[in-house]
């Protein structure tokens, strides 16, 4: 309770007058009611606190264990780093060509601690004692840098109970103190362990036909990326795939990541985060640094745009000119063919919005959406061209990852249909149920009212971006170094009352 109040209080005054502007000059979009509204500048108000917090303090905030029903039941896990042994292998081989520009303590498994993760499941269910098994592997969001198998409960147990399932969740290592592939070896490791248990696991080995990888925001790049690993690698794949407005594009060429629209209708920032110094941002640079002289003295040949050789780092997740990789940023892969059936959803008012419809285009039409700059002609020696079946839905009025304001009538009915469509992945590929996915690609807008129509035409502007992959040049906010995390948290308690009592006035008078 105390952390509630601690948390609240000093937003009383912008949640006032967030009371008084959406009665007074309406909310940033139509079908925003005033519990919507709040919930919304509450997660903005929050997300802008992490500019005044070190690395550290925002991941303990942030990975912090939610409660959840007692009808679920949460069974922890440690998995052995012999699957990471043998994830490693793969990983090294997908990763050759590019390893010069790779970070290389990710595969230092010496003294690592072991994969934590987690089943979540409906108690009555019990643990894997249905012959007609659903299996999601859960890869949280949180930018690559923060959140937890336990701070998601409340979004791993809803899915678990919609479509039925058993959740897998994993917390794959975070940056900046693991930079890239360390996330996608940690998913790679989950999926061998699922598909190849121990002995004491207490379940025999899945089958891929019987899983669906899910994430949201950078979990959801990482499903993407994860299939692709699973595809480059010759391991049998999953039956699909879904991802909560996935982060695909770490470039941020997409016009919507910085568009002013999406200022009032996400609480997205329009860049990466920025932290205070400390121990883990200090380590960071050092081994960024010692990778910028890795890179300047290879011999090996450019595979970045020129808009991504800039001083600053955009990303800690990995160097600029690593970013185009495809298991980085999948929507600058060769090709997106040959991969299970993915659902993507996204919110109409949300900075992802433009990645998300050009990747789904990009993967259910392949040979149409080649990238030029990155992919001149290695399109016609790729070994995918198989379109991808795609799932795309637009929902308007809605924000990066909606689905977490559980009480809003789209992301009930979001959850829904991603409940529908894992059944019928997991049926399409088992073959065991005529209740199966569309042999076609579907794009469709869903609006407040849960009604259903095709994208607009103004969805459709976006396939003619000819800036993909190119990285625009965008300055930090000087917001993010004007104050210490103790200025901010010894501010005088009497400012709030202050605050509070002038919003109050206004509202009278």
């Amino acid at each position: 309770m105390a952390d509630v109040i601690k948390f609240i209080f000093p937003k009383i005054p912008k949640l006032i007058s967030t009371t008084l502007d959406h009665y007074n000059n309406g909310p940033p979009k139509p079908s925003w009611n005033l519990k919507f509204h709040m919930a919304f500048v509450a997660i903005k108000l929050s997300i802008d606190d992490l500019y005044y917090s070190t690395v550290e303090e925002a991941q303990e905030l942030c990975n912090k264990p939610v409660a959840i029903s007692p009808d679920f039941a949460v069974d922890q896990v440690r998995i052995s780093n012999k699957y990471r042994k043998n994830a490693q292998q793969y990983i090294d081989n997908l990763l050759k060509e590019y390893d010069h520009l790779i970070d290389d303590e990710w595969n230092k498994l010496d003294n690592l601690e072991e994969l934590d993760a987690e089943w979540i499941y409906v108690k009555e269910n019990g643990f894997m004692q249905k012959q007609d098994k659903r299996i999601i592997l859960y890869l949280h969001g949180g930018a690559y840098i923060m959140c937890s198998v336990g701070s998601y409960r409340n979004i791993t147990s809803g899915i678990a109970k919609a479509a039925d399932a058993h959740v897998f969740a994993i917390n794959y290592r975070l940056v900046p103190q693991n930079q890239f592939p360390a996330a996608l070896h940690d998913a790679l490791t989950a999926y061998l362990y699922l598909t190849n248990p121990p002995e004491d696991a207490g379940f025999s080995a899945i089958n891929p036909k019987q899983i669906v990888i899910m994430g949201d925001s950078a979990g959801g790049g990482l499903t993407i990326a994860t299939l692709l690993a699973l595809r480059d690698s010759g391991l049998p794949i999953v039956a699909g795939a879904v991802g909560w407005s996935p982060w695909v594009d770490l470039t941020h060429s997409m016009p919507s990541i910085l568009n002013k629209e999406c200022d009032k209708s996400d609480y997205l920032p329009p860049m990466t985060f920025q932290f205070l110094p400390s121990q883990a941002q200090y380590r960071f640079l050092e081994k960024s640094a010692a990778l910028s002289e890795k890179i300047k003295h290879s011999n090996k040949p450019r595979t970045w745009h020129k808009s991504l050789d800039r001083k600053d780092r955009i990303h800690q997740y990995a160097a600029n000119e690593a970013l185009p990789i495809l298991y980085i940023s999948p929507l600058c892969a060769v090709s997106l063919g040959g991969l299970p059936p993915i659902l993507l959803t996204a919110g109409d008012g949300e900075r992802l919005r433009d990645e998300i419809i050009y990747f789904a285009f990009k993967a259910s039409q392949p040979s149409k959406y080649l990238l030029p700059i990155y992919n001149a002609g290695k399109f016609e020696i790729s070994s995918f061209k198989t379109p991808t079946n795609v799932t795309l839905e637009i929902y308007e009025d809605m924000p990066h990852v909606f689905q977490k304001f559980g009480f809003n009538e789209s992301a009930q009915f979001s959850l829904q249909r991603t409940a529908e469509f894992i059944h019928k992945a997991i049926a399409s590929a088992s073959e065991k149920s005529t209740s199966k996915i569309s042999n076609s690609s579907n794009y469709a807008r869903i609006s407040a009212n849960k009604q259903v129509s095709p994208l607009k035409e103004s969805d459709y502007s976006v396939l003619e971006w000819q800036n993909v992959g190119i990285s625009p040049t965008v300055k930090i906010p000087i917001k993010t170094f004007m104050k210490t995390p103790n200025k901010v948290k010894t501010r005088p308690l009497i400012i709030v009352y202050i605050l509070a009592i002038l919003a109050v006035i206004e509202f009278l008078f």
